[in-house]
């Protein structure tokens, strides 16, 4: 299900639909506010160490997610969630286990882009693309000013049996097939929010026999 959010240092600002939304601390709910009006709250998330979270509610959350989103400069990434054998391929980059992922080149298609990255990222060749997944979203400030990242999830499968080498240029200091069930003590424990989302919300669904995690934060029931 499409999910609304943009991560502002791991801290999210969801749109949702009308629905009774419980009280949390450290939570702000904001009701049928425009972009231009939410806009002042990424600054918030960003700035404020005690807010933690920010929820929008919005009759038409497709709408206002993309018009807060033009109000951002952006660049497009793109990166992939690739399997063998039942395990997924993880970077262990800036300290936090990641997936690989980097920046679309000027022409470039969003798919051979991922396949691109997690090819010079991991060492790795025999990728065979399967479905999009999702899109993410996070800010960062590039000179002083907030950038918005997008990035383009695509699935992955590989039947490469050589050895993973990490590109050490880009910080990456490992490069590992994990399994399903270390994903919670290893990869949840130690990784970005937006990422252990994807990996929960679009990722694990398709695998019916991969546990479930019950740890990770996730927007209210029935978004």
């Amino acid at each position: 299900m499409q999910r609304y959010q943009i991560f502002i240092n791991e801290k999210p600002l969801r749109l949702l639909r009308p629905e009774k939304t419980p009280p949390q601390k450290g939570r702000v709910v904001l009701h049928h506010k425009s972009a231009a009006e939410l806009f002042p709250w990424l600054q918030k998330l960003e700035s404020d160490t005690h807010l933690q979270a920010v929820y929008a509610i919005c009759y038409r959350p497709a709408e206002v997610f993309e018009q807060l989103l033009a109000m951002l400069p952006s660049i497009d990434a793109a990166g992939g969630v690739v399997w063998q054998n039942g395990k997924c391929l993880f970077i262990y980059r800036h300290k936090r286990w990641d997936l690989p992922k980097g920046k679309i080149e000027p022409g470039e298609l969003p798919d051979l882009a991922a396949l691109r990255e997690v090819e010079e990222e991991c060492g790795i060749n025999q990728l065979e693309l399967g479905d999009f997944l999702a899109h993410s979203y996070h800010t960062y400030r590039f000179q002083g000013e907030m950038m918005l990242k997008r990035t383009h999830w695509y699935h992955m499968e590989s039947a490469f049996d050589g050895t993973l080498v990490p590109q050490i240029e880009e910080g990456i200091e490992e490069v590992r097939w994990i399994a399903p069930e270390e994903f919670e003590s290893l990869v949840f424990a130690n990784t970005y929010l937006s990422i252990a989302e994807l990996i929960k919300n679009e990722v694990l669904p398709r695998f019916e026999t991969v546990p479930k995690s019950n740890e990770i934060e996730t927007a209210p029931k029935g978004l």
